[in-house]
C-alpha cells in the first residue's frame, strides 16, 4: 500500500511522509520570477501516474510540461534522506514491494518503462515473512507448491486442497483479464482496434467459454469482488486461505476481499505464483523509479517543474486551456491538461464559474469529489539502525494481529520493509534502514485540528508510534536500542507533504457497488489519471491510468505503431 505495491494490477477489458528533506534529490530554484509558457500537454502532479502519462505523451511526440508542488518528483513514491554522524540514511516514503518490473511483463509500470526506454536497475528476490495468529507464514513467489505447503503447515487439513481448487476456479478469469496488455488499452473507441481485435482472438476459446459460463452462473465478474471467486472454489470464510486473500485484498486496495476487484487479485495470482516469478526492488529506491520517468520526459524536450504548485485550472469557453501556478505563472496547453492530483484536489482547481453551475454534470466523473469516499490514512515510522550482531534480515515483514477482527481494523496490520538488505547504498556501512506503517487504518479525525508543533501533537505521535515499534520487535527485539535516527509520519504529514485530502490513501470504492470513474472529465480538454481513476490505487494501477490517458490523447495510428515497436523489441507478446 502506499504503498502496497504487491503485484501487477491488470485492467479489465470492458498506490510521505516526513518533513525531512535534508538531502534533496532534485531541487528547483529557490526564486522563480516567471515560468509562464505554452506546451502541447500540461500535467498536474509528478506522481507515478502523472509521470507515466507525461513520459508516454513525450514518446508520442508531444511537448510536455509537468508541474509538481514538492521539491522532488514521485508523489507518494518519492525518497528522502537523513544525515547522521554514522552517515546518510536514504528512505522510501511509500512503495517498497514491486513485482513484474525487472523483465518485460504485463505489469503496467514495466510496460511504461519499456515504451519510454528508461528504467532503474532492479534487484530481485522471492520471499517475505508474515507473522499471523497461526505462526510465521513464509510467502514465496514463483511456486504454487511452496504456498500450498505453508497453508497445509499452518492452516490444517483441507487448506492446501482448497488452494488448488481456488487456482482452478481463478484460471479463466485470470486468463481473460490478463489477455490484453495494459499498453494496448485506451479510454476511447480506438480500444476496439488496439486491444480487442489484436488480442482477444489469441485467447483459448475453451477458456473464454468457461469464463462466460462462470459470469452467468456464478456471477464472477472482473469488476465484482474477488470473494465470489473464493466462494465458487468452496473456500470457507474461516480458513487461513480465505483470510490470507482478505489480507492481500486489503494490501492492494485498502479494502477487504469482498470489496476488492476480482480482476486485480485474479491476475496477481496468475503472475505472482507463475513458475520462477520474482519480486523486485529498484536500486536507489522508489525515487530512482520516479527519476527514470523524469529522464524519459526531459530527454524528449519536456520539462518537470518542481516547487510549481497549481492554484487553478484555466478555462475558456468551457474548455480547459492550462493552469495558473501559485507564483502567478500561467502555463497554456495546446492539446490537453492532465491532472494527476486526487479527485478532491482536482475538483477544487476548477474555476468557480465552471464548478458551481456544472455540479450535476460532475457527478460520477473523475471530478466528483463530493461523492468520492476516502480511505483512512497512515502512520509511518522510518528508522536507521545498527546492524551489528543481527542475523540476515528479510526484505518484508508483515504482522497481522488477529483474524477475529476485520482486516481493516485499526492497528490490526503493520507492514515493514528493510530495503537496505537488497540495496546496501540505502544505509551507511554496518547499518540498515526500515519503513514501518499502519496501512490505511489510521483515522484522520484523531488528528484533525492539531497544530503540528504543539505538545499534544508530539505526544500523540509518540503514543501512536508504539504499535509500529512493537511490530518491529517481532524480528528485531532490541530495535529501539539500535536506532540511530527515527521519524514518525502521521495523517497530517500525508495531508501536508503529499497534499492528500484528509491524509487518505485514495478512494474507497467497493467492487461491485461502484466502479472507479474513467479518465476523461466532463470539462473539454481536461483528463485525469492516478488513484482516483480507473483502475484505482497502487503503483501498477496508477501507471495503467497514465497509459490509458496518453493512449487516448494520442492518435490511434501512433498507438498502434508503438505496440508494433514493443513487439519487435520482444517487450510485448
Amino acid at each position: 500500500m502506499a504503498v502496497m505495491v504487491l503485484t501487477p494490477f491488470m485492467m479489465s477489458v470492458v498506490a510521505p511522509f516526513t518533513r525531512s528533506v535534508i538531502v534533496p534529490h532534485r531541487t528547483a530554484p529557490c526564486m522563480v520570477l516567471d515560468r509562464s509558457g505554452t506546451s502541447d500537454i500540461v500535467v498536474i502532479g509528478a506522481g507515478i501516474g502523472g509521470l507515466s502519462a507525461a513520459a508516454m505523451l513525450a514518446k508520442y511526440g508531444y511537448s510536455v510540461t509537468v508541474c509538481e508542488s514538492h521539491d522532488r518528483a514521485g508523489g507518494a513514491a518519492h525518497g528522502f534522506s537523513r544525515k547522521t554522524a554514522a552517515g546518510t540514511f536514504h528512505f522510501d516514503s511509500g512503495p517498497s514491494l514491486f513485482s513484474g518490473c525487472s523483465a518485460p511483463s504485463d505489469n503496467p509500470l514495466r510496460q511504461v518503462l519499456d515504451a519510454v526506454g528508461e528504467s532503474p536497475e532492479w534487484v530481485t528476490y522471492n520471499d517475505w515473512q508474515m507473522y499471523v495468529p497461526e505462526g510465521q507464514f513464509n510467502v514465496r513467489s514463483g511456486s504454487k507448491q511452496a504456498f500450498g505447503s505453508e497453508l497445509s503447515r499452518l492452516g490444517g487439513e483441507g487448506c492446501e486442497e482448497a488452494w488448488w481448487a481456488l487456482l482452478e476456479a481463478n484460471r479463466p478469469l485470470a486468463e481473460v483479464v490478463g489477455g490484453i496488455p495494459p499498453i494496448a488499452l485506451r479510454a476511447d473507441t480506438g480500444a476496439v482496434q488496439s486491444a480487442l481485435l489484436q488480442y482477444f482472438p489469441r485467447l483459448d476459446p475453451m477458456l473464454l467459454a468457461r469464463f462466460g459460463a462462470e459470469l452467468l452462473v456464478k456471477g464472477i465478474d472482473p469488476s465484482g469482488p474477488f470473494s465470489r471467486v473464493l466462494s465458487a472454489a468452496g473456500v470457507p470464510r474461516s480458513s487461513l486461505l480465505y483470510r490470507w486473500f482478505d489480507f492481500l485484498a486489503f494490501a492492494l486496495s485498502g479494502l477487504p476481499v469482498d470489496q476488492t476487484s476480482a480482476a486485480a487479485i485474479a491476475f496477481m495470482i496468475k503472475e505472482f505464483f507463475a513458475e520462477g516469478a520474482v519480486m523486485d526492488y529498484p536500486r536507489g529506491g522508489s525515487q530512482a523509479l520516479a527519476d527514470s520517468l523524469v529522464t524519459a520526459v526531459e530527454k524528449r524536450g519536456g520539462e518537470v517543474l518542481l516547487r510549481a504548485h497549481v492554484d487553478e485550472l484555466l478555462c475558456d469557453a468551457g474548455r480547459c486551456i492550462g493552469v495558473r501556478l501559485s507564483d502567478g505563472s500561467e502555463l497554456r496547453a495546446n492539446v490537453a491538461v492532465v491532472s494527476n492530483a486526487p479527485v478532491w484536489a482536482t475538483a477544487r482547481l476548477l474555476p468557480e464559474a465552471i464548478r458551481t453551475p456544472q455540479e450535476a454534470m460532475l457527478g460520477g466523473s473523475c471530478l466528483d469529489a463530493a461523492d468520492t469516499p476516502p480511505t483512512p490514512s497512515f502512520m509511518h515510522l522510518h528508522v536507521g539502525f545498527r546492524a551489528d550482531g543481527l542475523p540476515p534480515l528479510g526484505m518484508h515483514h508483515i504482522v497481522v494481529e488477529s483474524w477475529d477482527e476485520p482486516i481493516t481494523a485499526e492497528d490490526n496490520c503493520v507492514f515493514i520493509a528493510v530495503p537496505s538488505v537488497l540495496d546496501p547504498d540505502a544505509a551507511p556501512g554496518g547499518h540498515h534502514v526500515l519503513h514501518a506503517y499502519l496501512p490505511a487504518t489510521e483515522p484522520y479525525e484523531r488528528w484533525e485540528g492539531l497544530r503540528r508543533n504543539s505538545d499534544e501533537y508530539k505526544a500523540l505521535k509518540e503514543e501512536r508510534s508504539q504499535r509500529l515499534w512493537s511490530a518491529i520487535e517481532r524480528f528485531i527485539p532490541d530495535i529501539r536500542a539500535r536506532a540511530v535516527v527515527s521519524s514518525v509520519g502521521t495523517p497530517l504529514t500525508h495531508e501536508r507533504f503529499l497534499r492528500r485530502h484528509r491524509g487518505t490513501y485514495g478512494p474507497a470504492f467497493a467492487a461491485g457497488e461502484r466502479a472507479f470513474p474513467g479518465h476523461k472529465s466532463p470539462v473539454d480538454g481536461l483528463w485525469c489519471c492516478g488513484d482516483s481513476t480507473f483502475p484505482g490505487i497502487g503503483v501498477p494501477a496508477v501507471a495503467g491510468s497514465g497509459i490509458a490517458v496518453a493512449n487516448s490523447i494520442a492518435p490511434l495510428a501512433k498507438h498502434l505503431e508503438l505496440l508494433e515497436e514493443l513487439r519487435a523489441k520482444g517487450c510485448l507478446r
